[in-house]
This record gives C-alpha cells, structure tokens and sequence, in this order.
C-alpha cells in the first residue's frame, strides 16, 4: 500500500509493522501526531494495543519501558527538549536494558521553530550508550522505526530515534508493506540483580556488559548499515558523509550541480565504527561532514581523516540545513566554484505576522485584566504554552523550560522584593512539572501570584487531552493537596470580572506570606466540545476612534486592523467573543456588529 503520510503518520505504521503494542507521549511539537496516529490506527484496525497521552516525559517514558521489561514492544514519544525530562530513567535503562523493544522518539528542532533550544537528542544517546538512529525522509522514518525495534530487542537495548521537524512534518508518498500484527502477553519475571541492580557490584556489572554490548552495535552499524553502501562508492578525490535531512538534501546538491563526488549515509550516528571506517576514510583527500545539529559523527571521525565540518568553521553551526548551506560548505571546502542557491527564493512573501493568540482566546482577557490591575512595576514569568503570547500583552517577562514559571517566582521572591510577582502556568504545564515548584515555595514562604490558566487540554500543540477531561483531575483539589486554597474565576469574556477578580487576589497577596494561587477556568476557541463564545461580533464606530492605538497594543486581537488611521474589526477573523464590546476601548469605539 502507498500513502501519502507525514512524517510523524509513517513512524506510527511503523511501530505498528514492527508489532509495537504499547505507546506513551506526552505532546510536544514536532513530536505530537506520532501517538495521536498510533491511537488512530490501533482503534480503526482494532488492534490489542494502548496509546496513552502521559502527565510529562518522564511518566511516558517509564510506562512505555516497564511494558518492555514485561517482554512487549513499546515506544514513548516526545520533542527534544522532553528528553531532558525523561533524561533520569533514560540514563539508567541503558544499564538495566529490556526483554522486548523499546524505542525512545524524540523529535529535534533545528532552527528554534517552536521550540527553546535546537539541542541535538543524538547527543544524550551517547551520553547515555544506547544506539540513535537519524531518519531523512517520511519513508526512512518508518524503516528506521521497524529496525530500532529489532535492533533494541536483539540487543536488549533501549534505541533512540531521532526525526527532526522536515521529517516528522514532511509529507512524502510512503510504501508501507503489508503487515499483520501481533500483539504479545507481558511476562515480568522477577530479577533483582537486574532490574533492581543497586551500586555498587551489580551495577558495575552491568555497566561492563553495556559497553561490550555498544561494540556488538557498532560492528551491527559497520556491516548491516554502512557496508553494503561501499560497493556504490567510485574512489572520488572526496567523501561526503552524511545524516538524517543532510543526506537529503547533499544528494540534491550533487545532482544539481552534476558533481562526481562519493557520498556516505549514517543511519546511526552513534555508536559509530569509527576503526572500521579508518581505512576507507584515508583514502580521501578530504570528508565533509554534513549533520543536524552538532557535530556528532564529525567529532568522532575527525582523529582518523581529514575532516571538514562545524569544528573547522566550514559547515553551518546553527539553524538546520537548506541546499544552500550544504553547497556553501562544498563552496568552502573547494569542491564547489559557485554557490547557485544563494538569494534564490519566493517573490511577493506577504509581510510577517507576529504570533499572537487566537481571536477570542480567553488568555488575552486574562493578560490584559491582570496588566491592568499590576501594571508595569511587577515580574511576570510565564511559561512553554500558548500563553507564552501574553508576551503581546507585555504580560510576560521570562520563558525558561515547563514549570519554570512557578520556579523562577520563587526565585525573584527572595532576589527582588521591591516588586510583586505574578507567575502564569497552564493546566497541563502545571500538572507537568508547576506542582513541584509550588510545593517548594510553599513550604520555604515564596511570595508571589501563581495564576493556573485552566482551559483543560493542550492547545498548543493540537488539543490533546489532559488528566481533568480524561480521568477526573481536579487542579484546584491538587492546589489545595499543596497547602494553598486557590482563587477561582468562572471566565465570563467580560474585562470588568476578569479585574474584579485580580483586584482581590491583589488584596490576598498584600496579607500573604506565601504563593497565592488563581485558577481561571477557561474554554479553547477550537475546542469544539467546551468552547462558549457569545456570539456577539465587534465593529469599531469610525466617529469614536482616535486612532490612538491602544486596543493595539494593549488588548491586541488579531482581528483589529490598521485603516486610514483609524482600528477597524476583520469581520473574517472576529469569532463573536464579544470581550472588546466590554471596557477595551477609553473612547467606547467598539459596538456590537448585528449580523
């Protein structure tokens, strides 16, 4: 069968082709469909598998592992800056291993497009000695995903696969080979020198066995992965190797600019065979190394070759990779005369649109009544999630990691007490990683605001549910379970409750010698199942407005626009939310459109 499927749609047919029957995630761009796909197909095709959307990385991580103890196939999901959070159990699994496969995906972003870092999950599976893999298109990603599985069981070894944005978001017509699943029984069978190895003898021992285990790997690399390439290589002056995305696009470069010139795909970048490969690399005048991000194959190779790449300034540090960068990197190592890809691009690019909440997010309302009451003398921290866009508001002051937000309060609480603090967390951030911060400066008297905007599920990255919709999770009854009884706002869309309500809260912070803690209960625009939008549409009476800008730059809805001067309402964008008919104006130019 031939599908035209994302990247993230090929790697969940391939968990399934690989008899993969249990799958934990928690939501994280690029990473998302994976397991929203694998929940889709297990349910269409009435497998007996489980998909789970976890509380954080970490949980996915250990549900998803214990099911491969058991002797299951499993997979957990998440984006790279999640594998710093599941880095504990990723660390010591490598030691203790599993019976059955265990592949551990995280998705990398090259070029910061939705993410804090562009760090390189490659990395960590070295760090931690477990195998990576690096996919370069929708296809590889499900090839890669079947041979992770296997690799990981044949070696009882957790294996790390790392797609990156252009591959989990690409599309590309994919053979997907037909299949029958097979779903197992898990078995745990008790070993407590393995699977409760304690420093320091049985856990040297396993340390011991894991590194000749990476050996075995790395002769597995050397003759199932790279060596039936060698037979295509024609004894060129120069050697391109070549991962991932790299591998892509340097073939298009080659093709385009007819060069004769051999080319080296690495489908496991670590653990690399690096003395098998010694002799074959010296016979060429030179090897660049082209990867995304860091120089990971190029750091290892570099002792026994002359090597171009990152360390030697010639190949892109940073960003992710485009024809141009690769032919730049061939322009600078002297194989190419002219780079023909610079300046070439699109004509009429429309101008850029700052991100900026949805019209009738009730985030904004929040934003803007809580820069009302505060003002400019405060600290906001705020958190990873769609209302990192109270940056529109200036309502936001930092964006570290998930939770950061509930920590760094605590921090400012004890480093600048001039000001008062209010800290915005989402309630999925929350239940992710905000609980352990908030118990913390509970129990060491932080003072500060902690305002939990509850719209109960994940809007960020594709309304994924949370533990209130799926199993009864109660914010406030966690809240209180820390030792703070919580503010709470039934959000009406009107501007005058939503400052009556920071007004108090004010008032409780003002006679507080610890967090106060404000839950907004709230609605997504595009969840269809809780959304309650009036159905009151704005138009802006021209006679009224002064022009002066501030529903701009305060209230920002992306359906306000610029007109002879003066705001007009974009009655495409306008959903009815009816919140600027409530106080956003000094003049009252808002009224209701009657449609």
């Amino acid at each position: 069968m031939k599908k035209a499927l994302l990247g993230n749609e090929a790697i969940a047919y391939g968990l399934l082709i690989a008899n993969v029957d249990v799958m934990a995630a928690y939501p994280g761009t690029p990473s998302s469909e994976i397991l929203e796909t694998y929940q889709k197909l297990i349910k269409k095709l009435d497998l007996p598998a489980v998909a789970e959307w976890s509380t954080n990385e970490k949980v996915a991580f250990e549900t998803a592992y214990a099911a491969a103890i058991t002797g299951k196939r499993a997979a957990c999901g998440m984006k790279m800056v999640g594998l710093n959070v599941a880095s504990d159990p990723l660390m010591s699994s490598a030691y203790i291993g599993n019976k059955g496969g265990f592949l551990v995906i995280s998705a990398d972003d090259p070029g910061f497009y939705s993410s804090q870092t562009e760090q390189d999950s490659r990395y960590f599976a070295k760090f931690a000695r477990i195998p990576a893999l690096d996919p370069t298109d929708p296809q590889d990603g499900l090839k890669l995903a079947i041979l992770g599985i296997e690799i990981s069981e044949k070696f009882e070894i957790p294996v790390l696969l790392r797609p990156v944005l252009r591959v989990c978001h690409g599309r590309q017509i994919v053979d997907i080979p037909d299949f029958e699943f097979k779903g197992r029984e898990g078995n745990f069978e008790r070993n407590i020198e393995r699977w409760a190895a304690v420093p320091r003898v049985p856990r040297l021992k396993q340390g011991i066995s894991l590194l000749a285990k990476l050996k075995e790997i790395e002769k597995f690399n050397y003759e199932s992965l790279i060596k039936p390439q060698l037979k295509k290589l024609k004894n060129t002056e120069n050697l391109i190797i070549a991962s991932g995305t790299s591998y892509g696009f340097a073939l298009e470069v080659i093709e385009d600019n007819n060069l004769d010139i051999d080319i080296i795909k690495i489908d496991m970048p670590t653990p690399l065979p690096v003395n098998l490969l010694k002799e074959l690399l010296s016979r060429y005048k030179q090897v660049i190394v082209f990867e995304e991000t860091y120089p990971l194959i190029e750091e290892q190779i570099a002792p026994v070759a002359n090597v171009k790449g990152k360390l030697t300034g010639d190949v892109f540090n940073i960003d992710e990779v485009t024809h141009e960068r690769i032919a730049e990197g061939l322009k600078n190592t002297g194989i190419l005369n002219k780079n023909i890809y610079t300046g070439k691009g699109f004509d009429d690019i429309p101008a850029p649109r700052k991100p900026a909440l949805c019209p009738g997010c009730p985030h904004r309302t929040v934003f803007y009544g809580m820069k009302k009451v505060f003002g400019n003398n405060a600290i906001y921290p705020s958190d990873i999630g769609c209302y990192t866009l109270g940056l529109n508001q200036k309502a936001v002051d930092t964006i570290l990691c998930m939770g950061a937000s509930a920590g760094l309060a605590g921090g400012f609480s004890i480093s600048d007490k001039s000001k008062p603090i209010i800290a915005t967390i989402g309630d999925s951030t929350f239940l992710h990683s905000g609980i352990h911060p908030l118990i913390n400066s509970i129990a060491n008297k932080h003072k500060y605001i902690l305002v939990i905007l509850d719209n109960s599920t994940v809007a960020m990255t594709g309304l994924q549910p949370t533990p209130e919709r799926t199993g009864g999770v109660s914010i406030e009854k966690v809240v209180e379970g820390c030792g703070v009884k919580p503010f709470i706002l039934q959000y009406d869309g009107k501007v005058e409750t939503t400052v009556d309500f920071f007004n108090k809260v004010k008032e409780a912070y003002k006679n507080s010698d610890t967090p106060v803690v404000a839950v907004v209960k709230e609605f997504c625009t595009f969840d269809k199942e809780n959304v309650k939008l009036p159905g009151k549409f704005a138009s802006v009476d021209p006679q009224k407005c002064t022009g002066c800008g501030y529903c701009m730059d305060t209230f920002g809805c992306p359906a306000f626009e610029w007109k002879d001067g003066k705001v007009t309402v974009n009655k495409y964008f306008c959903v009815g939310c009816g919140v600027c008919l409530s106080g956003v104006c000094p003049f009252n130019a808002f009224v209701e459109d009657k449609r």
